[in-house]
């Protein structure tokens, strides 16, 4: 009775915690509360029908129940949950590995719960507190259930906290898994499975009839299977949190790589306008002595005022007064690059408020300023271009001491969702391999220079706002603190 219900209750948890377990790997065709409802359901009817009525309790702890598992786990996956192969062959391996071990670890700890719990029966017979049938009956329901109910509480806790921290370590579940990269995680699933299957096969043996443990044989093992479960449950962690390291490692070199050839390609792009630059500086100087001089030429030969003269050369005038930065941030390099962001919201239609200097008293690479407005005012663009009504993005700049701000605030429309990894927005980019590489460039560039980025997203009377704010240390070249403008 005890041992029948003891089963069918393992069932139900297994089929409640790998139901919440495989959600946290794979998308699911329905919503989550249908799926695991429907998942629970499914997943207790088919263990019970199938390793109770048919095959026997027995056949659970041979491999071919395993290997029986692994097919109704794979099959129930392809029915509840979209196709992610890689993904859906960890999640089951992972899960029933943990199953195992726990399964083992509890069974000896239900051991030494009755190796204790023996004093307590012969002190109550000894002082006959047990003395009828009756009593005896009763005690040993009492004994059965508060058995029953620890061993499946332990079950569940260990077995929880084993698949919680397994969900927690594996942060990149969007990440695509590459063959070499998904048997690099299933190899440890599957030996701890195999020494799982050994240790059941060592546990008990028949000799002369009789049935014997090999805690009685062998006390030692009641303290030593149980260390090794609990080492084999770390170890399929830690090849989690390996694995995790090493795709953030891959992520962060490829950002570095994209960070420098954007720098690279920023440079020689900037070198070449600025020589443009030059040019138009100087052409400007010329053409505006050359109308100068032909308008007062034309006024001595006229001897009089014309007014459509006049006019003609005020046009002119202004025509060359384009060539001007509106922008004089005291370095050609981000006159050059807020000019051209400029330009380009003024073809959006998008309000561009400007005031900002390069610091001249710190020794912060203008490159890397380069880079954050680059980056900044690029998403900001972005994102008001799909804004409604009044857009408007506003650049400002102001040094405190040794630390330089650069501040960029724009309306956007879209709820933005932060990555809990790196509490950096989520790029809305359908090419996932860019995302969030403009605000990782950011960021990366303040800390270069022992600073950081801050980002507040508010909402104000239906209008969405979204600030950026990058602070990096420069060293002082000499005394003195300017104040925001």
């Amino acid at each position: 009775m005890y041992e029948m219900l003891f089963s069918v209750s393992l069932y139900l948890i297994d089929s409640i915690l790998s139901g919440v377990y495989t959600w946290g790997f794979l998308e699911g065709k329905y919503r989550k509360k249908a799926v695991l409802t429907a998942w629970g359901a499914v997943c207790f009817i088919v263990q019970t029908a199938v390793f109770e009525l048919l095959c026997g309790n027995a056949s659970l702890d041979k491999l071919e129940g395993i290997i029986l598992n692994i097919g109704i786990l794979l099959l129930m996956q392809s029915v509840f949950y979209k196709k992610d192969i890689p993904k859906q062959f960890f999640a089951v391996f992972s899960f029933l590995a943990g199953r195992e071990i726990v399964r083992n670890i509890v069974m000896v700890l239900s051991i030494l719960f009755g190796d204790f719990s023996q004093p307590v029966l012969d002190y109550f017979l000894a002082g006959g507190v047990i003395n009828t049938l009756e009593k005896s009956q009763f005690f040993g329901t009492v004994y059965a259930t508060v058995f029953t109910i620890s061993c499946l509480s332990l079950y569940t806790l260990l077995l929880s906290v084993y698949l919680h921290l397994i969900n927690k370590m594996f942060v990149k579940k969007n990440y695509f898994l590459q063959t070499q990269e998904t048997i690099f995680l299933i190899l440890p699933c599957a030996a701890v499975l195999c020494i799982s299957i050994i240790l059941k096969l060592i546990m008990i043996s028949v000799e002369n009839g009789m049935t014997i443990f090999v805690y009685d044989t062998i006390p030692a093992t009641k303290f030593w299977i149980p260390v090794i479960c609990f080492l084999l449950l770390s170890t399929i962690i830690a090849n989690v949190v390996l694995f995790q390291k090493l795709v953030q490692y891959s992520e962060e070199t490829g950002k570095c790589a994209m960070l420098e050839n954007q720098a690279r390609h920023m440079q020689k792009e900037i070198a070449e306008i600025q020589d443009i630059y030059t040019d138009m500086r100087g052409l400007r100087h010329d053409m505006r002595s050359h109308l100068a001089g032909i308008a007062a030429l034309v006024r001595n030969s006229a001897g009089l005022e014309n007014k459509e003269l006049e006019s003609y050369i005020g046009k002119m005038e202004e025509t060359v007064s384009r060539l001007d930065f509106s922008c004089q941030t005291g370095n050609p390099i981000t006159d050059i690059i807020i000019h051209q962001k400029g330009q380009e919201a003024k073809k959006k239609q998008i309000q561009f408020w400007v005031d900002f200097a390069c610091p001249p008293k710190l020794s912060i690479d203008v490159y890397d300023i380069a880079v954050i407005l680059n980056n900044a005012l690029e998403n900001a663009i972005e994102a008001c271009s799909r804004a409604e009504g009044e857009r408007q993005i506003k650049l400002r700049s102001y040094v405190k001491g040794s630390l330089f701000f650069i501040e960029v605030e724009n309306d956007f429309q879209r709820d933005i969702m932060m990555d809990k990894e790196t509490g950096l927005p989520i790029s809305s980019k359908e090419d996932g391999t860019q995302h969030g590489i403009g605000m990782s460039n950011i960021q990366r560039c303040a800390k270069k220079y022992r600073g950081d980025i801050d980002i507040v997203v508010s909402d104000t009377d239906g209008r969405k706002k979204f600030s950026l704010m990058v602070m990096m240390n420069g060293k002082m070249e000499r005394h003195g603190i300017s104040h925001p403008k």
